[in-house]
């Protein structure tokens, strides 16, 4: 039978009203509160400043034909300027498409084309790409940038119109679409998934709890970069963001701003990758920079084990017990409640978990190849039935419509306990098959975790000519260690049963090669030992 998250959902907030309506009301009442801070130049502004820079913007988007079913590109940093044209667009009744141009030309042309839109907001140091992607396309686009140029419309001279007697249409929240995110999913087909007022409220109500501000290095085209940036404008509270500042002469970033940042302006709460914060603890006087003010990490992209987590909390949180891996999709939002008060301890089975479902979500876990519908503690696909599902996808012969009915595929294996507490395995696409035995890579990831030199690991099943695929290991050690292959190997072995066995081996890397959003890429990995 299907498990629901506890607890009922305040329908009133989340269906009576359209996201405009609610961003436009919400930030009217909270307007002498600090809404974004930018840590990388030290600017803020408050939700009332905000609000009159974004209605100056509407009119001229009222003016430029944007209304419900437009959409505008964002090939922009996170900035108070890319923020308050979002928020312009959104209540001009448009809809944003955040990409990500960093993209090959080809790629970023794509997404551009998929979106329909016919208007670009680009920041200052991307527009060479934008030059280029005109260039291919070939077609008209209104451009507006935040640097100041001849030819393109910049984003100052917008802040003159007068927005005093502007107010955003009505909408339907069900069919009203805000957003158009991005996602490869497992077929690695670029996919415009349309999120609707519903869809995007709802996230931001079963995903986050109320703190008094938020850390933000989520680049635009994440998910977890409107999430957060939407539950700031629902609950009145600070959005901190330290962008990125490069150490000088050179093109590498300066992961220690972040922590001065952090230091400086006291955030409470973090979501992040989990690349992030394993690079922070290797930064080597973390005792000088004071990361106190945080009560919770919320951690997504990729999984984060109990040995890492423990690691994690150890080194940058003062061994406060802080950290939650949560799982979440761009279609469907987050499948996981946001803990509070006391978190399971790093020896706990709940420790593996991803927490417990939010109200209103259900999933089920499905054997894929009887489609037999699975019960506590048995690993299969997890399906899920959530408020938060998204409209559909867009300009592809795919469901144009998805409901709260639906069942949404999520291609990830997942189990739940007796608690009704998720826990994620693996995609479906990463399963390791050895001899007819299905094993996720995350059980001996979690083991090889335990050695204490070794800081992160990711493991894929090499090609066998007989057995089907072989366990292998890809490894980062901890600096100055002396750990062999073979006895990391060993080390692994002692502590699995046969079939999970490291047949394939260790190899040992400075780095592993990572998305942007800070998942291994496993498919490079796989090109180093195919036959």
């Amino acid at each position: 039978m299907p498990i629901k998250g506890k607890g009922t959902i305040n329908e009133k907030i989340l269906y009576s009203y359209d996201l405009p309506t609610v961003v436009f009301t919400n930030m009217k009442q909270f307007s002498n509160r600090p809404f974004l801070t930018d840590g990388l130049t030290g600017a803020r502004r408050t939700f009332g400043e905000t609000l009159k820079d974004a209605l100056s913007i509407a009119v001229w988007l009222r003016e430029m034909g944007i209304r419900e079913n437009s959409y505008v590109v964002f090939m922009a940093d996170t900035t108070i300027e890319s923020f308050t044209f979002e928020i312009a667009v959104w209540l001009a009744g448009g809809s944003v498409a955040p990409i990500n141009w960093n993209l090959s030309i080809e790629e970023v042309c794509t997404l551009v084309n998929i979106s329909t839109a016919s208007m670009i907001f680009c920041g200052g140091e991307n527009l060479h790409v934008l030059e280029e992607v005109r260039k291919k396309l070939n077609r008209p686009f209104q451009v507006v940038t935040d640097a100041e140029h001849e030819t393109y419309t910049t984003y100052s001279s917008l802040l003159s119109k007068d927005g005093s007697a502007f107010k955003p249409e009505p909408y339907d929240p069900d069919s009203h679409i805000v957003n158009l995110l991005f996602t490869s999913g497992t077929t690695g087909v670029p996919k415009g998934a349309m999120i609707s007022s519903r869809a995007c409220l709802t996230t931001c109500y079963l995903g986050f709890r109320d703190v008094s501000s938020t850390f933000l290095t989520s680049p635009l085209y994440w998910i977890t970069n409107p999430s957060s940036f939407t539950n700031s404008l629902l609950l009145g509270t600070e959005l901190i963001f330290p962008r990125t500042k490069y150490i000088p002469g050179t093109k590498q970033p300066d992961i220690t701003h972040v922590l001065r940042t952090i230091q400086k302006y006291k955030p409470a709460k973090w979501v992040t990758g989990p690349s992030m914060l394993m690079d922070l603890t290797r930064v080597p006087d973390l005792k000088n920079y004071d990361l106190s003010s945080f009560k919770h990490i919320s951690v997504g992209g990729s999984a984060v084990l109990p040995s890492q987590k423990k690691l994690i909390c150890e080194l940058l949180f003062n061994g406060r017990n802080i950290v939650q891996d949560r799982l979440g999709c761009t279609e469907g939002g987050v499948f996981c409640e946001q803990l509070t008060g006391t978190y399971p301890d790093y020896d706990d089975k709940k420790a593996a978990s991803i927490g417990p479902l939010p109200p209103g979500v259900e999933v089920k876990i499905v054997d894929v190849e009887t489609g037999k519908e699975l019960g506590p503690n048995e690993v299969g696909e997890l399906f899920v039935r959530t408020p938060a599902i998204m409209r559909g996808y867009i300009n592809k012969d795919m469901p144009q419509r998805y409901t709260t009915d639906d069942w949404y595929r999520m291609g990830d294996f997942c189990m739940y306990d007796e608690d009704g507490w998720l826990y994620y395995k693996s995609r479906a696409k990463e399963m390791i098959k050895y001899r007819g035995n299905q094993m996720a890579p995350i059980d001996i990831e979690k083991v090889a975790l335990l050695h204490p030199d070794v800081l992160e690991v990711c493991v894929i099943g090499k090609p066998h000519i007989v057995d089907g695929e072989h366990p292998v290991a890809f490894v980062v050690k901890k600096p100055n260690s002396t750990l062999t292959e073979d006895a990391l190997a060993a080390f692994v072995n002692e502590q699995l049963s046969d079939e999970k066995h490291l047949r394939g081996g260790v190899i040992f890397k400075k780095e592993l090669p990572k998305s942007s959003v800070g998942k291994p890429l496993r498919n490079q990995l796989l090109k180093e030992v195919q036959c």
